[in-house]
């Protein structure tokens, strides 16, 4: 479920993809809410997977690329990507919750991320988790209609090395929508391409900075389709999905405050 080209959405498909977004921002606030010390991670994608079929919903991960399940679920130096499994969230443990919900065609695509325990559990986890909201909310500010994106990527980037925190270069927010990925990517620095890049009413756009510590990189291990940070450090995501309108943006689904 993937696709090369720049969809512009039509007002069925915002539709569709804003009724998806309800669901999703649902789901994560039940996730985050369950989400506790002792948990193994893959009671939250049962979680999941019940809500679906409760609501008769599809999940676009599962199945995506091969991935198994329907929640992406990274703990601590995995940073995206991560499958749920037996491991059992420890206090201190930060947890990235990247979901997706099917509803008719429209597909909706955020995440969070939320330290087990709280802020004194892990108060380096937390205020990572903080600076990685601060950007994005920071960014998506800077959005207009027919102008380029490449603001929005400026801004992450000044606000992480603010911080003193680093973004994971090669990992981006992406197109949505009508597919789980289109074009365009949406970098979380200042790259020049971005300057070629121009926000059009209709389009759908995840907008997700990811943070490290200390890594602009990660690697990924043979067999496992989780990313985890190249020096092994903390890692952090948060993911809103967006319309793009005239006016500016409507935030179709993510999480808009922290625990």
């Amino acid at each position: 479920m993937s696709h090369n080209e720049i969809i512009i959405k039509t007002p069925k498909q915002i539709e569709q993809i804003r009724e998806a977004g309800k669901y999703l921002n649902e789901m994560l606030l039940l996730l985050r809410s369950k989400a506790k010390v002792g948990m193994a991670t893959i009671e939250l994608e049962f979680i999941a997977e019940h809500f679906l079929k409760q609501h008769n919903l599809k999940g676009p991960f599962k199945g995506y690329d091969g991935f198994p399940t329907n929640l992406c679920l990274s703990v601590n130096d995995c940073v995206v990507h991560g499958e749920p499994s037996n491991y059992v969230l420890k206090n201190g443990d930060l947890l990235k919750i990247d979901a997706g919900i099917q509803y008719q065609k429209g597909i909706a695509d955020s995440a969070i991320s939320l330290v087990i325990g709280g802020e004194l559990a892990n108060p380096l986890a937390y205020d990572l988790v903080q600076v990685t909201k601060e950007a994005l909310d920071r960014g998506i500010e800077t959005i207009e209609s027919w102008k380029a994106m490449y603001p929005f990527g400026s801004t992450v980037e000044t606000v992480v090395k603010n911080a003193g925190y680093k973004v994971l270069r090669y990992l981006t927010g992406h197109g949505v929508g009508v597919y789980l990925h289109e074009r365009p990517y949406v970098f979380n620095y200042a790259n020049p391409v971005m300057k070629r890049q121009f926000y059009q009413p209709g389009m759908v756009l995840c907008f997700e900075p990811i943070l490290a510590v200390m890594s602009e990189d990660f690697y990924q291990p043979q067999g496992n389709q989780g990313m985890y940070t190249d020096h092994g450090d903390l890692g952090s995501q948060w993911e809103y999905m967006l319309l793009i309108t005239e006016e500016g943006y409507e935030i179709l689904s993510g999480v808009q405050e922290l625990e």
